[in-house]
């Protein structure tokens, strides 16, 4: 697992073989081992780079300033590929990264060789259903630290949801 240095802070970050670069966009609350199937199979002909975007089970914090809204993402996103030295990629966005890539795409799509949506969510779907309540929780003054610190109990971090 490499490190990449970002003006939104470190993250972690898959990157396996070699040729045109494949950059695997995962949804919420899941690491980039997602991808690891799918690389495996490709890294012969592909560079496949999976980050651990900064949307749930990332294990690094990113900086107090840093913009994590979706569009916050994308421009991350941006800054990833510059840390790489990439100035096209190959976009692969899945679930809620899928949002993200088309954002990616929107806002800089000279960035954006080919875009793959693979079972994504799309704006008036993000977040998920799944995660609607969200919303109220965010509302609640300490409710989102709460729930972050439920993901300490082992039972819980191996739930599907999780």
């Amino acid at each position: 697992m490499d490190e990449v240095h970002l003006p939104q802070g470190t993250i972690d970050c898959r990157d396996t073989g070699s040729g045109e670069p494949l950059v695997f966009v995962r949804g919420l609350l899941v690491n980039n081992r997602l991808w690891e199937p799918v690389a495996a199979r490709l890294q012969r002909d592909f560079r496949c780079i999976a980050p651990d975007l900064p949307l749930g089970c990332h294990k690094r914090p990113m900086n107090a300033d840093a913009d994590l809204s979706p569009n916050g993402i994308a421009r991350l996103m941006v800054d990833l590929l510059d840390a790489l030295g990439l100035e096209r990629a190959t976009i692969v966005g899945n679930d809620s990264g899928g949002a993200v890539s088309q954002l990616l795409a929107t806002a800089h799509p000279e960035r954006v060789g080919r875009l793959i949506l693979t079972n994504c969510g799309l704006k008036r779907d993000f977040p998920p259903k799944l995660f609607a309540y969200f919303h109220v929780v965010a509302r609640v003054p300490g409710a989102l630290n709460l729930l972050a610190q439920s993901m300490r109990l082992k039972p819980l971090r191996r739930a599907p949801i999780a």
